[in-house]
């Protein structure tokens, strides 16, 4: 049996009026029906929605309703011909899950209606003690509910495929790992061991050939050499790899007393350099000793490498305010300090200072390295959560900017 709606012309949700709230109730009893039907069709002045009810009688019929008709709520009696108790939220909840449901019962059993909201009813009222107003609150509440736990639901699910990207990203990675791994045990021993074998056997040879022999013996340095350029670029990689996958010990680091340091030793391999030298004191920062010791030494030997030339040889360490970084620079954020170190050496054509940072790169064509110190450079501000970029031009120096954390003041508390 289908008691008539509160209005008249059939109106689905599919229309898109947002002012009509249609609802289907599941009640056996007419009496009860009829009060609900009066309750949603004389709505206050301070209700901004109409409702369209349609009355069931059977469970049945409701699902039978629900798959020609869309409704935002459904009002449900436990006791139904057909159905009885929790069973009938049971079967709705598999046909229409995402279809709010109100329980309506004459039975106010705390227990009952406990069990009913945990199995997904939106809220349970007691027949002789439903108003108007309680009954139009709960339907909107209701869809509201319904609203945040569906639009709830879909972000749990479009984390968890996150999460399953994530992973697979993760097992990726950890796959290039190993394979990187293997490559530096390759390295480490397959490569460099033979590579040894050579030096030492030229070296043998050497010492047994006539010296008087000049081609030979030019031919055998030429092999020493090439072998010991190898070897070389071989550790470079391998100190690349142990940097991106080494534990880092962070604590308070005075950089200018590194660089002081790192010059003095300089100055002891090239006693005949004339350069003068500029440190900021009191240059503190929180990092690894150890990798910004190897950090500064990059850099610093650089300038001191390319200032060869130059007439009246300069080098400075210190901190730079965003204000004074040239207008090519990346912007720190206000958590991290800008260091430098600059030159007034041969400098390079900035169109290339990308490349610089990348392995087997080289500044000029001058430089005899390896071009593997600034890719480490790199890789050592990283680490640390900062980021490097370089300022130079042809004839007119470098200065190699990079940002870290700030150091934490040495009486901060931490919070409990």
């Amino acid at each position: 049996m289908v008691l008539n709606s509160v209005i008249a012309q059939p109106l689905s949700d599919a229309s898109g009026d947002p002012d009509v709230i249609s609802v289907l109730m599941v009640e056996d009893n007419a009496g009860d029906a009829f009060l609900i039907q009066g309750m949603l069709g004389v709505v206050s002045t301070s209700s901004s929605n109409r409702f369209q009810l349609q009355h069931v009688e059977r469970l049945q019929d409701a699902i039978a309703a629900l798959k020609q008709q869309s409704f935002r709520v459904i009002l449900l009696d436990l006791s139904l011909p057909d159905s009885h108790g929790l069973q009938s939220l049971e079967q709705l909840e598999k046909e229409v899950p995402s279809v709010p449901v109100v329980i309506l019962t004459g039975t106010n059993d705390e227990t009952l209606a406990t069990h009913a909201v945990n199995q997904g009813a939106q809220d349970y009222l007691v027949k002789g003690q439903i108003t108007q107003e309680v009954l139009v609150r709960s339907i909107r509440y209701a869809i509201e509910r319904q609203r945040t736990d569906e639009a709830l639901r879909l972000r749990t699910l479009e984390l968890e495929r996150s999460n399953l990207e994530l992973n697979r990203q993760a097992q990726q990675l950890a796959t290039v790992n190993a394979d990187l791994a293997a490559f530096n045990n390759t390295i480490a021993h397959d490569l460099r061991n033979p590579l040894a074998g050579i030096k030492t056997a030229c070296a043998l040879l050497n010492a047994s050939l006539n010296k008087e022999d000049e081609k030979v013996t030019r031919y055998l340095g030429m092999i020493q050499d090439y072998s010991q350029h190898m070897g070389d670029v071989f550790e470079g990689l391998l100190q690349l790899a142990q940097l991106s996958h080494s534990p880092i010990q962070i604590q308070s680091v005075d950089l200018s007393s590194t660089a002081k340091m790192i010059i003095s030793q300089l100055k002891i391999e090239h006693p005949e350099r004339k350069v003068a030298v500029e440190i900021a004191p009191q240059v503190l920062v929180q990092g690894d000793s150890r990798l910004l010791w190897m950090l500064l030494d990059q850099l610093l030997d650089n300038s001191w490498k390319f200032t060869q030339t130059s007439q009246s040889a300069s080098v400075e360490v210190g901190i730079c305010q965003s204000s004074d970084l040239p207008d090519v620079s990346q912007k720190p954020v206000e958590e991290q300090r800008v260091y430098f170190v600059r030159d007034n050496g041969i400098g390079f054509n900035m169109q290339h200072c990308e490349e610089v940072f990348t392995p087997f790169q080289q500044l000029a064509p001058e430089d005899d390295g390896h071009g593997i110190g600034l890719a480490m450079a790199r890789c050592i501000v990283a680490r640390h959560g900062g980021h490097i970029w370089c300022d130079s031009a042809a004839g007119q120096g470098a200065t190699f900017y990079w940002t870290l954390p700030l150091p934490k003041p040495q009486n901060a508390v931490s919070a409990a």
